[in-house]
C-alpha cells in the first residue's frame, strides 16, 4: 500500500479522461498517469491510442465512474456529445439530447489513493460529480499539490471548499483559449477542449482565496449567480497547496 500521508511527485490523476488528450500531454511531460473514464467506447479508443504507454506502466486506465463508493452505478452516455455523459441524467441529457443508460463500475477516491497513491496533480472534469470528488479530497489524509476543477456554475463553492481544505492560492483559467497553444517544455500543441498547462507553468499570477473570489465574481458570475462571461467561454479553477512551487516534472 502506498504512503497516503504524502503526495507522489511523478503521479497525475486524470479524472474524466474522455478522449485522452490531457493524458497524452501528461505522458509527454514524463508523468505516470492514472486515468479514470466511465464511457467504455472512449476507454477502448484510449487503450489503442496509448498501447505503448500502458505496456510500459506509464498509464493506467480505470474503466469506471468516479463516485463516493465502490460498486456499480448507472451512467448516461450522451449520444450527441460524449463530453456531456454523466451519472446525473439531468446533466447528461441537457438541451434534450439523446442518452443511453448503461451500468458501469464505480470507484471512490479513497480506493484510488490506496491502489495508486496521492497524486502530485489531479484534474477533475467529471460532468456533475465534481463537488462529490472535492468532498472526498477534503476527507483524505493527504492533499494533492495541485488540483484543477472544471467550473460548472459552482465556482464559489469549489473555491470555498478548497480553501477550507488548506489550499492557499487559486487561479482562474479561460479554457476557451487553450486550443492551439503549446507547452514550451515539449512543444506539445493543445487540441481544442483540452485542459492545458497546470501548476507553476500556468501563465497568470496565483491569488489568495479572497482575491480569487473577487476575480471570479467580476469575470465569470456575480455572487448572486448572474453570469457575466459569454457562454462561448468556459473556465477551470486551479488550486495549489503552497504559494510557490518550482517543479512540475518528475
Amino acid at each position: 500500500m502506498s504512503d497516503l500521508q504524502a503526495t507522489m511527485p511523478g503521479l497525475i490523476y486524470d479524472l474524466g479522461m474522455n478522449n485522452g488528450d490531457d493524458s497524452d500531454f501528461y505522458l509527454k511531460r514524463g508523468f505516470r498517469v492514472v486515468a479514470v473514464e466511465a464511457n467504455p467506447a472512449l476507454c477502448e479508443l484510449a487503450e489503442a491510442r496509448f498501447a505503448d504507454a500502458i505496456a510500459a506502466g506509464e498509464l493506467t486506465i480505470i474503466k469506471a465512474a468516479i463516485g463516493d463508493h465502490d460498486g456499480e452505478v448507472t451512467f448516461h452516455v450522451n449520444l450527441d456529445n460524449h463530453h456531456w455523459s454523466s451519472t446525473d441524467i439531468n446533466w447528461a441529457g441537457r438541451d434534450q439530447s439523446a442518452c443511453e443508460a448503461i451500468t458501469v463500475d464505480c470507484i471512490s477516491l479513497a480506493s484510488l489513493y490506496r491502489r495508486h497513491g496521492v497524486p502530485h496533480f489531479m484534474k477533475i472534469d467529471v460532468e456533475g460529480a465534481d463537488m462529490m470528488v472535492l468532498e472526498q479530497v477534503v476527507r483524505a489524509p493527504a492533499l494533492p499539490d495541485f488540483i484543477s476543477i472544471e467550473d460548472c456554475r459552482f465556482g464559489f463553492d469549489y473555491a470555498r471548499l478548497m480553501a477550507e481544505a488548506g489550499y492557499q492560492v487559486f487561479q482562474l483559467v479561460d479554457q476557451s483559449g487553450i486550443g492551439g497553444t503549446h507547452d514550451p517544455a515539449t512543444g506539445h500543441v493543445f487540441p481544442q477542449g483540452s485542459s492545458g498547462l497546470f501548476g507553476p507553468d500556468l501563465p497568470q499570477a496565483w491569488e489568495p482565496y479572497q482575491d480569487f473570489v473577487e476575480t471570479y465574481a467580476t469575470t465569470v458570475r456575480t455572487r448572486e449567480g448572474v453570469r457575466l462571461a459569454p457562454r462561448t467561454r468556459w473556465w477551470d479553477i486551479h488550486v495549489a497547496r503552497h504559494s510557490q512551487n518550482k517543479e512540475t516534472t518528475p
